[in-house]
């Protein structure tokens, strides 16, 4: 199967980490069985596509840029395009195209095609909270606590590739699985809340040397006046019951196959 037309050529993005095989071997090892090559092609091609956008948010796009940039995903329509600067209108392009031969290859399949929906849609809400983080950057603001979490549990990306993974599957995922995912559930918030926990607490010494998004420790501090160690202590205990609400969701869900929530979440 071909998904996407392969990785954007470099020269054309200098800016962006080329992490094309990168990723395809973080797939690789987290769905290694030979039943789900099909997946493991989708979530390395918008793997290697979130990376490229990230990366243009994070270090190159202009406030402005990005404006368009984001207003033009949530459109979702190849007219948007001309609105974008050059640069911009490639990762667009390519964007769109996997996408698309996303859903011509599901269209084999009775009513796969459809679930392309909500991967398109959870690419729009990431592309939001990352214009979110942009917007405070801009202001200057650190936002409170919540209003951080909130955000950050899609920017932590749990939910994308979940949601891309049950797409890309082989077997029969039904509508009613999909909704649970896209509902947000605990065993989904908890990975998430895990992923963005841990990440800022190994990047904030790097982050204090380059302006950057506000992090958890920042808000946290900035709303409660602790100490960075009382925030990595609270933040850790966050961790610790995340794991729990994982292991509880694990053995007692019921909402969905019990090989979904074992080895895909």
């Amino acid at each position: 199967m071909y998904i996407g037309g392969g990785k954007i050529c470099a020269k054309k993005l200098p800016y962006a980490r080329d992490r094309f095989m990168e990723g395809y071997f973080w797939m690789n090892g987290t769905s290694f069985e030979p039943q789900y090559s099909r997946m493991r092609k989708i979530l390395a091609k918008v793997f290697h596509m979130n990376t490229i956008i990230g990366d243009t948010y994070d270090a190159y796009g202009t406030f402005d840029e990005l404006v368009l940039f984001t207003s033009a995903i949530q459109r979702w329509d190849i007219r948007a395009m001309d609105s974008l600067p050059p640069y911009m209108r490639i990762i667009y392009q390519k964007l769109l195209n996997i996408y698309d031969e996303m859903e011509q290859v599901l269209t084999k399949e009775a009513g796969k095609s459809e679930s392309v929906y909500y991967a398109k849609n959870e690419m729009k809400r990431l592309t939001i909270a990352y214009m979110n983080e942009i917007d405070w950057l801009n202001d200057g603001n650190i936002p409170k606590y919540d209003e951080y979490m909130t955000n950050a549990l899609v920017t932590s990306t749990g939910m994308f590739y979940v949601t891309h993974s049950l797409i890309g599957m082989e077997e029969l995922i039904t509508r009613e699985t999909i909704e649970w995912i896209t509902n947000e559930p605990l065993i989904v918030r908890a990975a998430s809340l895990i992923a963005r926990s841990m990440d800022d607490i190994a990047d904030h010494e790097v982050q204090q040397q380059i302006e950057h998004v506000a992090s958890i420790i920042d808000c946290y501090i900035k709303e409660y006046g602790a100490s960075k160690e009382e925030v990595c202590i609270e933040i850790q205990k966050e961790v610790t019951n995340a794991w729990k609400d994982i292991n509880k969701e694990l053995l007692f869900t019921r909402k969905i196959p019990f090989f979904l929530s074992s080895n895909k979440l």
